[in-house]
């Protein structure tokens, strides 16, 4: 159920909709070794440089390190991931299987990153996103990120510039106390 309903159903104290479907919720959970073969086919779905399947191996064997994974009805249907910098976090993947776009997954998946994120201490937080990705761009905004700077020529296969957004505020109770955004 979309988020629209959701609010919708809300709004009228739930009398007259259906509850959310089982297999329309998502849980994120650590990444696995066995969640690899997934993961390698959602990032060739998502990427024109995609990370090997050894990359995500490798970082699952690093504890500063964190990748999730979010399944729905048992299937994994996206990822994400950070490491830390000295005191900042780089969220470094975020990618949602195309049959499963558009439907809050990647919103779930970066409100875990950043909630886990706040609970290491960690105020900072940045990632790149393509300048062309406009609908990446408008949930990270509506998460809170703010435009920092540039990256010229960023993705090598094709030379786009990647845009880093940031946020300074995790650890500002006023920002964790603020409901995020949604829309569909």
């Amino acid at each position: 159920m979309g988020s629209f309903l959701r609010r919708l159903r809300s709004a009228l104290g739930g009398e007259g909709l259906a509850p959310p479907e089982e297999g329309d919720r998502v849980a994120i959970r650590p990444m696995r070794h066995r969640d690899l073969d997934a993961v390698a086919a959602i990032e060739a779905a998502s990427f024109g440089s995609p990370w090997r399947r050894t990359s995500y191996a490798r970082a699952l064997s690093t504890s500063a390190r964190q990748f999730v994974v979010a399944e729905r009805g048992g299937e994994v249907v996206g990822y994400a991931g950070f490491w830390v910098e000295c005191n900042k976090a780089h969220i470094a993947k975020i990618a949602v299987h195309p049959d499963h776009r558009r439907r809050g997954v990647a919103q779930a998946l970066l409100e875990h990153l950043l909630d886990a994120i706040r609970r290491m201490g960690i105020g900072y937080v940045y990632l790149e996103v393509r300048r062309s990705n406009m609908a990446a761009q408008k949930l990270y905004q509506r998460l809170g990120f703010r435009f920092e700077r540039v990256q010229p020529r960023a993705y090598p296969n094709d030379g786009e510039d990647a845009l880093v957004l940031m946020r300074d505020d995790l650890l500002d109770p006023a920002a964790a106390a603020r409901p995020a955004a949604t829309e569909d």
